[in-house]
């Protein structure tokens, strides 16, 4: 059996290492005209950790990333709102969370692919075929497969094409992501803290060590879609609203390079319940995008790989396969998509007394519920 996989991107390269293992065949299309070695950083979940520990290539990881002891949400005086003990989800959960720059990540996935991603392939049309289906690229080439999987990310020509959605939901904040090369003081490189700003209007920063002398940086506001801005303009509005910023955030920000910051306007994707028709199904952000407050994007697309590597290993026919991903994967990424549009909602609230109820609710959160919060998301089982 033969797929065509979309999208070299985590969750597609994390698909075609599962597929390897279990005995596919496959092959990778990404339309980007090659890998470099840009981007920001990302955190892998305890939840993917525990997919890659699956797949038996954790701890090489691991060994290129850096390392967190503890992660925090904090006010911009510092004021602990909300903690995590990285330690912790190791105990309860068998995994902890990795930061690492993507480009390490990306590079460290395709080392284990038998099959090297075929680059500068644009997919612009998807035929079903009598028993299989086959993918049309945009400089004329064309392959066929036993079946295609869609890894192309929020915008899926893929999905667009062929299946269809519900639209795309703007959150409201526009975010900025970097990554500033410096030596972070030790008792930095093992912390990271989501630091809210005083009056809301989705101000937020965080920055974290990623291994190395590398340093993630990200930082979002409230805005209305699209609001044109120079990064050199960007720049001075993170340099303004984070003026007021304990620790070391200003000294972060003072490395940023502006010509090296990434926008995103913050989206998200209408829960679809159609993820897959025939012989094609959708995987990762072209399913179940979501917003990046949980900081489970990467993390549900690798959960994703697995489970629907194991579907075509347990079910031979597609359409059976396709089915029991659906239902082990479809609640709980719709629950994830749903849970970090609300932190993106209550982190837009607008002045100095919403923000001090926001942070005080937050604070004051039972510890029960956190609990809940942290079992959803990390004791996943494989």
């Amino acid at each position: 059996m033969k797929a065509i996989i979309i999208g070299g991107g985590i969750g597609g390269l994390t698909t075609a290492i599962a597929l390897q293992q279990r005995g596919w065949h496959y092959e990778v299309y990404e339309a980007a005209p090659e890998y470099k070695a840009v981007g920001a950083g990302i955190l892998l979940g305890a939840n993917a950790m525990k997919v890659y520990r699956q797949l038996g290539i954790a701890d090489a990881l691991i060994s290129q990333g850096g390392h967190l002891e503890q992660l925090y949400i904090k006010d911009y005086k510092g004021k602990v709102l909300q903690q995590i003990d990285n330690n912790l989800l190791q105990q309860q959960y068998g995994s902890r969370s990795v930061p690492i720059h993507r480009a390490t990540l990306q590079a460290a996935l395709l080392g284990y692919l038998n099959t090297p991603v075929r680059t500068g392939k644009k997919c612009i049309a998807v035929d079903e075929t009598q028993n299989g289906v086959i993918a049309r690229f945009e400089d004329g080439s064309e392959t066929k497969g036993d079946i295609l999987i869609a890894a192309d990310g929020i915008r899926s020509a893929v999905r667009e094409q062929y299946i269809g959605s519900h639209g795309y939901r703007y959150s409201g904040q526009t975010c900025w992501r970097t990554t500033v090369t410096m030596n972070l003081p030790m008792a930095e490189r093992t912390v990271t803290s989501e630091v809210w700003g005083g009056k809301g209007n989705g101000v937020r920063a965080s920055f974290m060590h990623v291994g190395g002398d590398q340093v993630y940086f990200w930082f979002t506001r409230r805005l209305p879609e699209g609001t044109p801005l120079t990064n050199d303009e960007a720049l001075a509005l993170i340099q303004r609203e984070l003026s007021g910023f304990s620790g070391h955030m200003k000294e972060v920000v003072a490395h940023i390079d502006p010509s090296k910051l990434i926008r995103s306007d913050l989206y998200d994707l209408a829960p679809t319940q159609n993820w897959h028709k025939g012989h094609v199904v959708l995987l990762g952000d072209a399913a179940h995008a979501t917003t990046p407050n949980l900081g489970q994007g990467a993390s549900q697309a690798i959960e994703d790989a697995y489970a629907l590597a194991e579907s075509l290993f347990l079910h031979y026919a597609p359409d059976t396969a396709f089915r029991h991903y659906v239902a082990k994967r479809m609640k709980r990424a719709h629950k994830i998509v749903r849970m970090s549009w609300q932190l993106a909602l209550l982190t837009n609230w607008q002045g100095s007394i919403a923000a001090g109820l926001r942070n005080f609710l937050v604070r004051n959160m039972p510890a029960s519920t956190a609990k809940r919060q942290l079992d959803f998301l990390y004791n996943i089982e494989l």
